[in-house]
């Protein structure tokens, strides 16, 4: 039986990511036998968002949704709906089962510097990894001091995934190692990358840990300087004790997020107990005042994990950070295995909506707001929120 495949336009797109957001993908036996080259693998630098079941086995990272080509994670999830399927004659695709939709599916290509090889051994893939087919994302510090505090982040994944022994990362990224991995991926001219973005784990002694991210950054800069690319420049950073330390990263161009995570008080300090413990939640909306201040509006963001808090405190709480020349994002929270969390429903495709209407809104109102993934978030609608795909859906929805 020959499919016939739904060709998505934007809003039929966002429809589609959001279905999956909310309910992952379970991959038929066809496509694993045929998913690889020149394909790229799926590598867990950081967290594994996986059903435990597929543990080991080649996936895909994320896919595009097609001809519009918006990107969306690809969370497995056994129970869900909606399926990752092959055919000889269509490719890949995604199968709604209960409706019989079915979608055509694209995916980044493996690049090549993953096999540039480093001086001191191993290759460029085992301190940079491809997200969202356009970032490289560099994570530096396998630990957390809040996880070695037995207080991290209730839907932080970094313990049950690096702790598993079986990431071919390197524990700690050196400013040299970081340099090097940095030129020789951007000198694989193939490679669609538009941006850098380096995070990890806390360092214990906050004011330390924030200068050795900032003169990372730094250093990337100058790479990226010297390579010669339109390459954009973030960090995602825990804040230091002393504010002040901000002007480390003055002058270099790079997009810095302080990650609210939860607005609601009470939340906030059963979801994030390390954070709460350490400065709390005033110190980090303090951070990002002060951040704006020093580094001026559209230079600094903060990460709402979507999912976790009511919509109103969420929304209070991206609006305050607006007026203060922030811009908030929205990443669609997902139940990780191995975490507190991992049985907390991800949000409703309803919510999500909601989520995206709220984040088009204030992008429409504050002229410094920008996309922090801008056509690389898998579990972000912050690209999707800047194209005004949730008015257009909702304007669709209405002609119905």
């Amino acid at each position: 039986m020959v499919l016939m495949l739904e060709d998505l336009d934007g809003p039929a797109a966002l429809q589609v990511k959001m279905e999956i957001l909310h309910h992952g993908v379970v991959p038929t036996d066809a496509a694993l036998a045929n998913y690889g080259p020149p394909y790229l693998e799926k590598r867990r630098a950081y967290a594994n968002s996986d059903d435990p079941a597929f543990a080991g086995r080649v996936l895909p990272q994320e896919a595009y949704l097609e001809p519009a080509h918006l990107i969306t994670s690809l969370n497995v999830r056994c129970t869900s709906p909606w399926s990752l399927d092959w055919s000889a004659h269509e490719g890949f695709f995604l199968t709604d089962t209960v409706t019989g939709r079915a979608v055509p599916v694209d995916f980044p290509r493996r690049p090549a510097f993953y096999e540039y090889p480093m001086s001191a051994g191993g290759s460029v893939k085992n301190i940079a990894t491809l997200y969202g087919g356009g970032s490289v994302g560099v994570f530096v510090y396998a630990r957390c001091a809040l996880v070695d505090m037995a207080k991290a982040c209730q839907y932080c994944s970094i313990e049950p995934n690096r702790g598993s022994g079986s990431v071919d990362f390197a524990n700690v990224i050196s400013e040299a190692k970081l340099r090097e991995a940095l030129t020789l991926a951007l000198q694989d001219c193939e490679a669609p990358i538009s941006q850098v973005m380096i995070n990890g784990g806390n360092f214990p002694d906050q004011d330390r840990s924030f200068l050795y991210y900032a003169r990372l950054a730094a250093a990337a800069r100058e790479v990226i300087n010297a390579s010669g690319r339109d390459v954009e420049l973030h960090l995602i950073v825990y804040p230091p004790k002393d504010l002040e330390l901000y002007a480390a990263l003055a002058g270099h161009d790079v997009g810095v997020a302080i990650n609210t995570e939860v607005y609601d008080p009470e939340i906030f300090a059963r979801v994030c107990p390390g954070k709460d413990a350490t400065g709390g939640q005033q110190h980090i909306l303090g951070a990002l005042r002060h951040a704006a201040k020093i580094l001026g509006p559209g230079h600094v963001f903060s990460i709402f994990v979507g999912g976790l808090e009511p919509q109103n405190s969420m929304a209070e709480g991206m609006r305050r950070l607006a007026d203060d020349g922030v811009t908030p994002i929205i990443n669609v929270f997902h139940a990780d295995p191995g975490t507190p969390l991992h049985t907390h429903p991800e949000p409703t495709i309803e919510r999500i909506k909601q989520m995206g209407e709220l984040q088009e809104g204030l992008f429409e109102q504050y002229p410094h707001m920008r996309p922090f993934y801008m056509n690389c978030g898998r579990n972000s609608i912050d690209t999707e929120a800047y194209m005004g795909l949730f008015s257009q859906l909702a304007r669709q929805d209405a002609r119905r």
